[in-house]
């Protein structure tokens, strides 16, 4: 019987917490658990979920009383662990809450894998001493605040979410399921983070660097079951020669009235769509090989390296091979 790695991830539940910052990523790797089983993802892990605190009950921010777990004197290895926001114009560092954690997340750094931050709880790891030199950013409104908690660390303002070696940190709120999901593109791949991110109805997922949509999810922000099955086919294998015969087939109606639909809900043609995510694979290719252009243009579906070329124009003032160089 195959053995599934498990992927444990600890949030810390603070007095006055933000309940959407630790709902939303909770969920988005719950439905990650389901997804990964369901789709072509890559590995075979699941992630545990841990809900822990200072505290055995915790108020937050909207008044809920929750049970949670104690702050643990042993960790699973690699662990994640996921300090959430509070509430508030300014956040209290000097609360017994507040210390007692900061003093247990010291001891926990041989476990501790990743380390992520949700909103103010960006300010958590400050106070622990754990931002200096790194990139980071919080909510719009605590981006002075973290600064002075952490004067030499590179504080980001108007940023989704940063990314600096193991430490992970996001802007306010619902930036947090942004984060999740690209932890979870990270982990189990593209698809996965799709199909996450499709039952969630979030379509504008969004990159640490790019305020713009994910080319993964871009032109999915629409219902229509049939194309989205279209779509979750192309991504799976962009490079593949798809005729729009096969892709009536699976959408199940007539080739004709695919071309219609599938332009009415996704805005785009199923060409234009196989060309753009042929595209953001050329550019996962030029990013993490040195094949040459021809190999890239093969691998991605092109008909030849001139097509590539021509397509890559449309969409970027610059060429391939700048593209790699700047990378």
């Amino acid at each position: 019987m195959s053995t599934v790695d498990k992927i444990h991830v600890y949030f810390i539940m603070l007095p006055n917490s933000v309940l959407l910052d630790t709902i939303g990523p909770a969920e988005a790797f719950q439905y990650s658990n389901r997804f990964a089983a369901e789709v072509e993802c890559e590995g075979s892990k699941q992630f545990e979920l841990h809900f822990i605190g200072p505290e055995a009950k915790v108020e937050n921010a909207l008044g809920l009383n929750l049970q949670v777990e104690p702050l643990p004197k042993v960790m699973a290895a690699n662990c994640w662990v996921i300090s959430t926001g509070l509430s508030g114009d300014r956040v209290d560092l000097e609360t017994p809450a507040m210390e007692t954690t900061i003093s247990w997340l010291s001891k926990q750094t041989e476990y501790i894998g990743r380390y992520i931050s949700i909103c103010a709880g960006t300010l958590l790891f400050a106070k622990a001493g754990l931002l200096d030199g790194r990139a980071c950013t919080t909510h719009h409104m605590h981006i002075d605040e973290l600064q002075e908690a952490a004067p030499s660390a590179k504080v980001l303002a108007n940023r989704l979410f940063a990314v600096d070696g193991d430490f992970y940190s996001s802007a306010g709120v619902t930036a947090g399921i942004d984060l999740a999901l690209y932890l979870i593109q990270q982990e189990f791949g593209a698809n996965c983070a799709s199909q996450v991110a499709r039952h969630m109805v979030l379509f504008s997922r969004r990159g640490p660097n790019d305020p713009s949509q994910s080319p993964w999810l871009e032109n999915r922000n629409h219902l229509h079951q049939s194309v989205h099955r279209v779509q979750d086919a192309i991504q799976v294998d962009p490079a593949r020669n798809w005729s729009l015969e096969s892709l009536a087939e699976i959408a199940q109606c007539s080739p004709r009235h695919l071309v219609r639909l599938f332009k009415d809900s996704a805005g785009v043609t199923t060409r234009e769509y196989i060309h753009k995510l042929r595209l953001t694979l050329a550019m996962q290719f030029l990013q993490s090989t040195s094949l040459p252009i021809e190999d890239v243009a093969e691998r991605c579906g092109f008909d030849d390296p001139r097509q590539f070329r021509r397509l890559w124009a449309r969409q970027h003032s610059f060429p391939p091979s700048y593209y790699r160089e700047s990378k």
